[in-house]
């Protein structure tokens, strides 16, 4: 049905045919966002698209619940092309068994949706919708700045890293959204506002550390071929569980995943010399579209797997301390201890003295608590001001190679328990449609403690997270993940150890990549 464009009502007009054409605005809107060139269109153009879906969503609660099932036809359009297409035959012609039974308002919204994605009439089966990926940037005191298309959200992510790395310290303002390309939806993934570029690559940092990045060549190419090989491996592990029918709400994170890899394995053929790749992931493309629905649905996601990992490491150095001995600066007699222990999580730092006494041709000793401290400064400073017992106006001197293993360990604590933190806001983030958001605190903008899921988009924060025909299959509970055909033992024990050393900070230096 056509709309008569000049007879337009009055804004916002709770009618029919008033929501027909303001769905046709809002979708025209954001591909428009998708298709623009400038920074400040784009942000205009969903400022806009916001505000028009606001007003319906927060209208009347009739006129609501209409144009959140219109909405959901596209998005199924988007997801689940086949399941779609089904359901706007059976709205139309009937099935086998039932007529048509759906309401005119409900029958016309799925033809409207099919009209606007153009795939009703496509003869082959279709894939679900890609992912385009668009950040901005600007620096808070101008009124232009720059923006990128990208295929992957660590595409953009560098993207903006080498924008933020030659600012210094000049306060920024920065968005990164997924937009699907068929329903045109937005998604924010990262923001923030008037922080220090400076900040902002340290943020970045953080985040390929978590996500991982891009990957190193070992120089032997058998090692590289076989690095290659996995990549492969996992890219057809996340196409899979993008495609695949029972994944539900989580499909999202899964193209996330996949764009990610198929991105980060061209990088890394490129820079070993291969010059297939791009044919050998489209023929892994083909085997997830055709194989995807003889597999189980995927019980994790990525992000279950980077907070396992991380939780991981920071309980293995947690639990395996550190302990340090040395004598006292005045009084050789008296040994100190000092270290870390989870016992006590609350103060997990300790400091003791061993007095060493000979009786006979035996030694032994009398061992005395200095305290418990929350930190390992508290406890430095704790030891430094320490006492000999015989000599009480000597304090002692905490040998510099023993306050170098002790602020050595913490940082490394510090930096895992950042990770995981980090790891489970992008988690709780991704999942909740929020943004991860990074704010400026003080002179410094958010590192670890401030890093928080952000608002969700205005207009998808008002809509609650109704299931669509397309997601009304029940994800697997258990964890087992989806096969990849031509598994082999080799390549089984090359991904576990990749697996363990991927996220790393070592195998993936950003500042490497730009000095």
């Amino acid at each position: 049905m056509d709309y008569d464009r000049e007879a337009r009502p009055p804004e916002h007009e709770f009618s029919e045919s008033g929501m027909r054409r303001a769905y046709e605005d809002l979708y025209q809107l954001r591909q428009r966002a998708i298709a623009t060139e400038s920074a400040t269109e784009y942000l205009t153009l969903n400022t806009e698209a916001t505000q028009l879906e606001r007003a319906w969503l927060t209208g009347p609660p009739r006129w609501a619940l209409r144009w959140r099932y219109l909405d959901a036809a596209v998005e199924d359009w988007a997801n689940g092309p086949d399941l779609a297409r089904q359901n706007l035959d059976e709205a139309v012609h009937g099935s086998l068994h039932n007529p048509p039974n759906l309401t005119p308002t409900v029958r016309e919204s799925l033809q409207q949706a099919a009209r606007l994605v153009r795939r009703a009439t496509m003869a082959e089966p279709v894939d679900t919708s890609s992912l385009a990926y668009i950040a901005t940037y600007t620096p808070t005191a101008s009124a232009t700045g720059d923006l990128g298309a990208h295929t992957s959200w660590w595409k953009a992510r560098e993207w903006t890293r080498e924008h933020a790395i030659t600012d210094a310290d000049t306060p920024v303002d920065l968005t990164i959204a997924a937009h699907d390309v068929i329903s045109g939806k937005r998604r924010l993934l990262t923001t923030a506002t008037a922080i220090p570029a400076a900040q902002v690559v340290a943020e970045l940092d953080r985040l390929t550390t978590v996500l991982g990045g891009a990957r190193e060549r070992d120089g032997k190419p058998f090692v590289d071929d076989l690095h290659y090989e996995v990549l492969c491996d996992d890219y057809q592990a996340a196409m899979i569980a993008a495609r695949h029918p029972g994944v539900g709400t989580r499909r999202f994170e899964h193209k996330l995943c996949a764009d990610d890899l198929r991105d980060q394995t061209l990088d890394f053929a490129t820079s070993i010399g291969r010059q297939d790749t791009v044919a050998e992931l489209a023929g892994i493309d083909r085997t997830a579209r055709h194989d995807v629905a003889f597999l189980p649905a995927p019980g994790t996601s990525w992000l279950d797997q980077i907070t396992d990992h991380a939780e991981q490491a920071h309980q293995q150095l947690s639990w395996q301390g550190i302990e340090v001995h040395y004598p006292h600066a005045h009084d050789p007699t008296l040994i100190i201890q000092a270290g870390h222990s989870p016992v006590q999580d609350l103060d997990p730092w300790h400091g003791q003295q061993l007095r060493l006494t000979q009786l006979g041709d035996e030694h032994t000793g009398e061992l005395h608590q200095i305290g418990r401290y929350r930190s390992c400064e508290e406890l430095l400073t704790a030891l430094q001001n320490h006492t000999s017992t015989t000599n009480p106006t000597q304090s002692g001197t905490v040998p510099a190679e023993v306050a170098t293993r002790l602020r050595e360990y913490d940082q490394q604590l510090r930096e895992l328990d950042a990770n995981l933190v980090t790891s489970r806001t992008i988690r709780t983030a991704i999942r909740s449609g929020q943004p991860v958001q990074w704010t400026r605190s003080g002179n410094h903008s958010n590192t670890t403690e401030f890093t928080s899921p952000g608002q969700r988009d205005p207009a998808q924060r008002l809509i609650d997270p109704a299931t669509t025909d397309s997601q009304r299959y029940h994800t697997r509970s258990d964890s087992t993940r989806t096969p990849r055909p031509g598994d082999s033992p080799t390549r089984d024990v090359a991904r576990k150890r990749r697996e363990r050393i991927a996220r790393q900070p070592n195998r993936t230096r950003p500042h490497r990549r730009h000095p």
